[in-house]
């Protein structure tokens, strides 16, 4: 075990403070807003992050943004003096760099040659070379009953396809906002493979933005859209129509993005599905002056991932050796075949954003324990975050008194909320107890004796099986009252910030008692 050492400077926070009487439990609970919840969400769960599959470019980016706020609340690195970041390693399936290619020579100029995992990426499941003139085909989709075919009578042999990822944009084909079956690659893919071509390029668009406007985060910046990178999985949703079931297809194909589609193809692709998306009518184009060269290699093998850890060390000299720890996981569960996206806004956009203004309430309150915070990654791979930070702490476990987790708080009804584990710790129910007096939260029902069979199912579970007394703060009835549960409906304007708010405070409440309190709680049974 690897302790944890707080003989750094202390916290910004701290030092403005010196000489001065602590912030206290009430500026601390005054300064979970909703308006800052909404922008941490609004961030968290942008669709330009791709739903934070664990790995992704996405989650990285989430992990960046949550390391940025701690910094300004004046947190440490808790992993080690200069780290926030806890890595490991998942094995997924990954490109295999000596078996990747993109190249385009033209018949009058130099060969082109494409910078893997920064212009293009493999697609999965589509291994092999292939050689042949471009030719561009909108989405590569043919439906019949829409009276839409971007194929129709067309013989692909002996050329590179290119095609846009997912369908128009379109209020008059398909089911407008609704992303059909025809989106699906790899249906396309079968449908070009048996049209004889020898290779497929899939462009990847941005999201959609509202109303034409970019997103905006918690600073007021816009929310650039993620780099490309290889999706290692393919989402899949809960109660819903799946994709394609995945087989290893006989055509190599490769994802890039806009500025490489255009510059293959020699116009601006993005007006191109612009194009379509308002004329509802398909376009086609071809560049028989280029030949394009595509190899496709892919291999599973150890990638890397993180934990985001930050400490605020305890304004007590005794107890200061002592950590509560807070958390929540920051991973979903990414994008599907159709190019639909798991935003995660509920799961757990808002749990992560609760958990960063408990850490900011905090900074402001000056606990005598020291509290660590930490969003954990690759939940929704079977606690696979957590389970790596109990397995190789980068602090003493045995000082940490207490773990409180927090994870989906934003749906079901806005007056009740589940803490579940006090079966395990009666001590903390007293304390729980004690909390919903300490400062009203609007919570009229606040379960302990419901939704047992979620126990298991989130991240403090690996805290417990330590023995470390652990609560778990969630919504309510997450299977049976939310139908967008792991769906690409989970989305940030169906949140209540008024319940995310009114949870993240009595997850304060019951934080700062048991941050205060002289004797830590016994064990679980």
């Amino acid at each position: 075990m690897r302790a944890l050492v707080l003989l750094l400077p202390l916290p910004l926070v701290f030092l403005a403070q010196e000489g001065a009487a602590p912030g206290g439990h009430a500026v601390g609970f005054d300064s979970i807003q909703e308006k800052d919840l909404l922008a941490h969400v609004t961030e968290l769960a942008s669709p330009e992050l791709e739903g934070r599959d664990s790995p992704s470019d996405g989650l990285y980016r989430a992990g960046e943004y949550l390391i940025e706020r701690l910094k300004a609340l004046g947190f440490q690195p808790g992993v080690n003096a200069a780290s926030f970041r806890q890595n490991y390693t998942l094995e997924r399936l990954a490109p295999v760099a000596d078996g990747c290619l993109l190249a385009a020579k033209p018949d009058d100029g130099e060969e082109l040659v494409f910078e893997l995992e920064k212009e293009f990426v493999p697609l999965p499941h589509a291994s092999g070379e292939g050689e042949g003139i471009l030719s561009f085909y909108g989405f590569g989709i043919t439906e019949s009953g829409e009276r839409y075919d971007d194929l129709k009578g067309r013989n692909m042999k002996g050329e590179v396809v290119m095609i846009l990822e997912g369908e128009p944009r379109s209020k008059k084909l398909f089911e407008g906002p609704l992303v059909t079956k025809a989106a699906d690659v790899y249906d396309k893919l079968k449908a070009l493979e048996e049209r004889g071509a020898r290779g497929v390029l899939v462009v990847r668009r941005p999201p959609e933005l509202p109303k034409g406007q970019p997103r905006k985060g918690f600073d007021g910046r816009p929310i650039a859209p993620t780099e490309l990178g290889f999706r290692h999985t393919w989402a899949s949703w809960v109660n819903r129509e799946q994709g394609t079931q995945r087989t290893e297809l006989g055509i190599p194909a490769l994802e890039i993005d806009l500025a490489t589609a255009t510059k293959l193809l020699g116009e601006d692709v993005g007006e191109l599905a612009e194009r379509i998306d308002s004329s509802g009518k398909p376009v086609r184009r071809e560049r028989k002056d280029l030949r394009v060269t595509l190899r496709s290699a892919m291999a599973q093998r150890p990638m890397p991932i993180d934990n985001i850890v930050g400490v605020l060390p305890g304004s007590d000299p005794a107890l200061r050796q002592e950590f509560l720890v807070l958390g929540a996981h920051y991973d979903h569960i990414g994008v599907d075949s159709r190019g639909r996206i798991g935003s995660g806004a509920d799961d757990n956009g808002s749990g992560s954003s609760g958990l960063l203004e408990l850490a900011e309430a905090f900074a402001l309150a000056c606990p005598k324990r020291s509290i660590v915070c930490v969003w954990f990654s690759a939940e929704e791979d079977g606690l696979l975050g957590s389970e790596e930070f109990c397995a190789r702490p980068p602090l003493d476990l045995k000082q940490v008194v207490t773990m409180l987790n927090v994870d989906m708080i934003g749906r079901c009804a806005e007056d009740e909320a589940y803490v579940i584990g006090t079966h395990f710790n009666p001590a903390l129910e007293d304390v729980l107890k004690d909390a919903k007096k300490l400062k009203p939260t609007q919570l009229k029902k606040v379960f302990t004796d419901k939704g047992l069979d979620l126990w298991e199912r989130s991240d403090q579970y690996h805290f417990h099986q330590k023995g470390i007394p652990a609560l778990f703060f969630t919504e309510g009835a997450i299977d049976a009252e939310n139908p967008d549960y792991h769906t690409f409906d989970d989305t940030v304007e169906k949140l209540s910030l008024t319940k995310m708010a009114r949870i993240t405070r009595l997850m304060f409440n019951l934080a700062w008692l048991v941050s205060e309190a002289p004797e830590r709680p016994p064990k679980p049974r």
